[in-house]
């Protein structure tokens, strides 16, 4: 086995960590589970109820105990929300625009996919829920009208990743029509990462006329 000079060892300790920071961030941010989404043929059950949410998730980063914008990480987001009696199904489709991304949360444009089962209410009107995600699995509790609900999920990766669970913290403002979101990455409780994410609602309905026009 060749020796190496002194610089060298202080290039190889270098590189190290960044690639295995890289591979790590690649692993977790942008997974995404094969099997996750059921395959079916044909059209599925209709939902009780479906929502269509567009927004943007604006990024952060804890360093030194203080959060730091990150604005190379934000995105835009669409979510495809279907309701059905016992159980939700949503797809989530994220793109980053920003030029200075450099990819180590994974490819500037990502689908994901969740589904939420959930109990009927106890008697202190919680509803809880099992989730199965590409994220990973978890769990997750909410009110009986489905306005404020905190999840957290628990991704399949290394001890040495920099954060082992997401949380993502909603609240549903119907009456405005507006989503409101924390989602967070952290290691035990301590934070690493979070998004700070708000959407509208875009509920269908038709249009009296052409709703836009190439005419100046």
């Amino acid at each position: 086995m060749p020796l190496l000079h002194s610089s060298d060892e202080t290039t190889m300790t270098l590189r190290i960590p960044m690639a295995l920071m890289v591979f790590l961030t690649l692993a977790g941010c942008g997974s995404s589970r094969s099997g996750v989404i059921p395959p079916q043929a044909g059209p599925g059950p209709e939902p009780v109820l479906t929502l269509v949410w567009a927004g943007r998730g604006e990024a952060e980063r804890m360093e030194g105990g203080t959060w730091k914008r990150v604005p190379e990480f934000d995105y835009e987001f669409t979510v495809e929300q279907r309701r059905y009696a016992t159980h939700w199904e949503s797809v989530k489709s994220l793109r980053r625009r920003h030029p200075g991304y450099d990819g180590s949360a994974g490819p500037r444009e990502q689908t994901m996919f969740f589904r939420l089962d959930y109990t009927a209410p106890d008697p202190k009107g919680r509803v809880s829920s099992t989730i199965r995600s590409s994220l990973g699995d978890g769990t997750g509790h909410t009110d009986p009208e489905f306005r404020q609900a905190v999840m957290e999920m628990h991704p399949d990766l290394s001890r040495f990743a920099p954060f082992d669970r997401y949380r993502i913290s909603q609240v549903y403002a119907y009456e405005r029509g507006v989503l409101e979101e924390t989602v967070e990455l952290l290691k035990g409780e301590t934070p690493w990462v979070r998004n700070l994410e708000q959407a509208t609602l875009y509920a269908p309905h038709r249009f009296d006329s052409a709703p836009t026009s190439a005419a100046r």
